[in-house]
């Protein structure tokens, strides 16, 4: 207070001076603050309510299904979903039409009847579709997550229920990722027989309601589940927990049955129904050689020869017409 009596009067003016402005510009820095808090939460809650509304829309829901009522929460890390290019390009999940499992680093098995297309009573091509990897949720992409062309696709024989696609190339090693890894294939023509001991898990994305008010499942579930004895060969049979049973799930065509980081069978004909994939080792081992996108790069490389040839003969006949 002395040292104040001391000064000037024009500076004690001139301090003071400054000190309104300060406090002024505080002032309206903090009702800044304020008013953008608040604009922000009402953005939040609006994006909330619209992304909810989009949701319904879309016909999205999650399962109603948590760890303590049979589910259990984990993400396999060789789980594929196999998606159509064009429904994909609307929004990331649209496209998906089975689930499939990654079994080398280009090579992603599924069913057969996965990639058969109804509407033109034939096989969809190989650049019609994509391949997602490491999303444990359907309808959302994950940073470590990702997506491959297809090249080409076997067909199986008439006896044999599976498909198998290659991938443009292969995923990455568990050197540096441990995201998405392929899961081992069981030896050939082993025969499956669960042990009081051993788990058996079916993951799976799919549906769930009653057919009126069906919802597409948003998070990939993984369900365990008992053998059972199947009336035809090369298959397996799943019983499921009593809840799973009363919550109107409708699985993945292509989900897939595996135990012990081996994978047994993938979805078929119905919801407990599984192709056993043991009595397709043989062959799927001579189709994808060593599983790498070596092979799969010279069937890409064929197709597209082939392709060129159409072309030109197309151009050919144009051009002397």
């Amino acid at each position: 207070m002395h040292l104040l009596k001391l000064l000037p009067g024009h500076v004690l003016e001139a301090v003071a001076g400054y000190l309104l402005i300060i406090v002024a510009n505080l002032s309206v820095a903090l009702y800044v603050l304020s008013l953008s808090l608040s604009l922000a939460l009402s953005l939040c809650l609006f994006l909330a309510y619209t992304h909810r509304e989009l949701l319904q829309q879309r016909g999205i829901g999650r399962s109603q299904m948590s760890a303590g009522d049979k589910c259990v929460s984990i993400h396999p890390s060789y789980q594929a979903s196999i998606r159509l290019l064009t429904e994909e390009q609307d929004y990331f999940g649209k496209g998906h039409i089975c689930s499939g499992a990654l079994v080398a680093p280009s090579v992603v098995l599924t069913v057969a009847q996965c990639l058969y297309n109804s509407a033109k009573r034939s096989y969809y091509h190989p650049a019609e579709l994509r391949v997602a990897l490491g999303n444990s949720q359907r309808f959302a992409p994950s940073a470590q997550g990702l997506v491959y062309g297809v090249t080409h696709i076997y067909q199986s024989p008439k006896q044999r229920s599976l498909a198998i696609l290659m991938l443009e190339q292969d995923v990455p090693s568990a050197e540096t990722q441990t995201r998405i890894q392929p899961i081992a294939l069981p030896l050939a023509n082993a025969v499956a027989a669960q042990q009081p001991s051993d788990t058996w898990l079916v993951s799976s994305w799919g549906t769930a309601g009653y057919e009126q008010q069906q919802q597409q499942l948003h998070d990939l579930l993984n369900l365990p589940v008992n053998q059972t004895q199947c009336e035809q060969p090369q298959q397996l049979c799943v019983l499921y927990a009593e809840q799973v049973q009363q919550s109107q799930l409708a699985l993945d065509t292509g989900a897939t049955l595996t135990a012990e980081n081996s994978l047994l069978g993938l979805r078929s004909e119905s919801q407990s129904t599984f192709v056993d994939v043991a009595s397709h080792v043989d062959w799927i081992q001579e189709c994808i050689g060593d599983g790498t996108n070596q092979n799969s790069s010279i069937w890409g490389m064929l197709g597209l020869l082939v392709f060129t040839v159409y072309v030109l003969k197309c151009s050919r006949k144009s051009f002397f017409a």
